[in-house]
């Protein structure tokens, strides 16, 4: 029972109200022949029997039984409780066919979607239903949502989807090729998947292929959703891109209707503040809430703003805020830059022309001792003993198999909000290895915080339905891609990253030896050059809502005492400054940092003109420097 409990907080949604409710057993006929598996049994909760009222309908692998206890007992030990109130609500808790209750109505295979037409069509007859029925749940709970409203029962009103893509796919299991080892297995422990099915398939060949265009339901959806994830969460990049997908997809009655609510939470603590070492008290119960509101509007026809309301609201951590828009694509439209320089820095500026190259930062990777996994986006179901999501990881810099790259002390702000990646110029003796990458905020007091981390295999490289073995001693790239975040790195903290040639057990070990994955084999170190020279330096590149993040101290941006006319300009542009003293270099660069031109000037010359016909449209920065004074200034170039 103890373990079972553990599931439930880390799974299912439990109540906010302390005390005991009334539960009713119930047995709900489906359309399956074989009378021995034809129903299924469930729970009713309600105040009375004779009211009919909206019903919220929950479907959990994970016991409807406990729910018993948890009603009762576990109130407020989740942030994403039920939206709870048989006031306005009654309830129905079914088991999964094949689990608990409904164990021996199991049916291999069976499209559980199927069963959740037939659940809310009956449940839509009874005379405790007013014929209006909404789902909600997260996790496992939400993609039997997702398969349920693409049968399109005509009595279900709304769902409520956490946590949670529809799609199966392959990354959901392996990330930049490599296994995802300690998620897959907990999987297994949950009785989900076998792990001689994934590992039958480390490419993204045709049974993902298949899987994934089988469970791409989004133009099947047709009632609202109101969807739920965190920064912290297992795939934060993959739920941002479902709440995309139903928005463009789904029916276009309910395309509007949709809304998404994303904080800074994990996968099994939505809604509560403590996440981690960090606390954020702001972030507390708002799924609950969200959602008593959800179905007050839909189910009970409710007064309030809903619709008015925008689609997205986002936590975006650092500043500690929360903030909306109607489309998440449009928030981090701009690219930033930080590049590896020497000496274990990460900089705006690209690395100098160099008479002599900078030589390249050496990654160690040994299987025998691989570098262990601290905190991030962890699912190990059954060990409550572990620390996820934001942990302090500054443990991992004593290590020799571990290189540590950081900003100098921020005096202006970097944001991101959206994707993030590492691509890494590098050279390799082995003919695999792999990359592993964590993405910190460093504290003014030392500590390194993760914030989320990503891995590449590099046989992998190019893509993931074909390997390609590395060719040992000769320069080549790579790019490990990170999740989604909105993080806003607060002056005096520093951008830090993490590399690796492991993270285990949440990635599985490279043997290095470039031969069949997931056997067992000889096993080699690898070291990995990483490069950090001028013309081939590897870079943090980011989506950001800023044009320029982080500039160094002595920089103002749009400085009053400089103007550049036109601005947009098209085939030129003309600089007007006189409050700079002694001579000095201008120089344009890209708001990537790659500079387009520089010359000298000197204080007698009150205006600059420069050609700029050569120059693709975009945004430039100009800045004017001397030995005493740095001053910017942004313009476009726009034709």
């Amino acid at each position: 029972m103890n373990s079972m409990k553990i599931l439930l907080l880390l799974f299912m949604f439990t109540c906010t109200l302390a005390q005991a409710q009334i539960f009713k057993d119930i047995s709900i006929p489906t359309r399956v022949t074989d009378a021995a598996k034809k129903n299924l049994l469930a729970d009713v909760y309600g105040s009375d029997s004779t009211t009919p009222k909206p019903v919220i309908l929950i479907q959990t692998p994970y016991n409807k039984g406990l729910y018993r206890l948890a009603l009762g007992t576990l109130g407020g030990q989740s942030g994403a409780g039920i939206p709870y109130d048989t006031t306005k609500f009654n309830y129905v808790m079914v088991d999964w066919r094949g689990f608990y209750a409904n164990k021996d109505a199991d049916i291999t295979p069976y499209n559980r979607g199927l069963d959740g037409y037939d659940i809310v069509e009956w449940i839509a007859t009874q005379p405790w239903c007013n014929g209006k029925v909404g789902t909600w749940g997260g996790s496992a709970l939400g993609q039997i949502q997702f398969q349920t409203a693409a049968q399109k029962p005509p009595h279900l009103v709304c769902a409520a989807p956490f946590i949670k893509d529809f799609k199966t796919k392959y990354e959901d299991y392996y990330y930049g090729g490599d296994y995802r080892k300690e998620h897959v297995q907990s999987l297994v422990k949950l009785g989900f998947i076998t792990e001689q099915t994934v590992l039958a398939h480390p490419t993204n060949d045709k049974v993902w292929t298949v899987a994934e265009n089988q469970t791409d339901n989004a133009d099947q959806i047709a009632v609202p959703l109101l969807m739920c994830s965190g920064w912290f969460d297992h795939f934060p990049s993959d739920v941002l891109r479902a709440f995309d997908d139903v928005t463009k997809k789904s029916d276009p009655n309910v395309r509007d209707k949709h809304k998404l609510l994303y904080g800074p939470w994990q996968h099994s603590a939505i809604g509560v503040s403590k996440q981690g070492v960090l606390d954020f008290p702001d972030a507390e119960d708002l799924p609950t809430d969200m959602g008593m509101k959800f179905f007050g509007f839909y189910l009970r026809g409710e007064k309030i703003n809903w619709e008015g309301m925008p689609a997205v609201q986002y936590y975006q951590m650092g500043e500690n805020k929360w903030k909306t828009t109607n489309d998440w694509k449009s928030v981090g439209t701009h690219t930033g830059v930080l590049y590896f320089r020497e000496g274990n820095k990460l900089s705006l500026e690209e690395p100098p022309i160099n008479i002599k190259e900078v030589p390249p930062d050496t990654l160690i990777a040994d299987s025998k001792t691989p570098v262990p996994t601290i905190g991030g986006s962890r699912f190990n179901v059954l060990d409550k003993t572990i620390a996820s999501g934001p942990q302090e990881v500054q443990s991992l810099l004593a290590r020799k198999d571990v290189l540590a790259y950081s900003t100098d002390p921020l005096v202006n702000e970097i944001s991101i909000t959206g994707s993030s990646r590492v691509k890494v110029r590098f050279v390799c003796n082995q003919k695999d290895a792999d990359i592993s990458v964590r993405l910190c905020d460093v504290y003014p007091d030392g500590r390194w915080i993760i914030l989320t981390q990503g891995i590449q295999r590099l046989r992998f490289r190019r893509s993931f339905t074909s390997e390609l073995l590395v060719n040992q001693n000769v320069s080549d790239s790579a790019t490990i891609e990170l999740n989604d975040l909105g993080i806003t790195f607060l002056q005096g903290h520093k951008v830090g990253l993490i590399l690796s040639g492991s993270n285990y057990p949440m990635f599985d070990v490279n043997l290095n030896n470039g031969g069949k994955m997931y056997e067992a084999g000889d096993s080699l170190t690898a070291q990995t050059l990483i490069s950090s020279s001028y013309g081939m330096p590897s870079v943090f590149e980011f989506a950001t809502d800023r044009i320029v993040s982080g500039i160094e101290q002595e920089t103002q941006m749009d400085n009053p005492g400089m103007t550049v006319t036109p601005n947009p300009a098209a085939d030129q542009i003309t600089i007007h400054c006189n409050q700079l003293k002694g001579n000095g270099i201008l120089s344009i660069t890209t708001m990537m940092g790659k500079q387009v031109l520089s010359q000298p000037f000197n204080d007698q010359m009150s205006q600059i003109t420069v050609p700029t016909q050569q120059l693709p449209s975009g945004v430039y920065l100009i800045k004017l420097q001397t030995n005493a004074t740095t001053i910017t200034k942004a313009f476009q170039i726009l034709r």
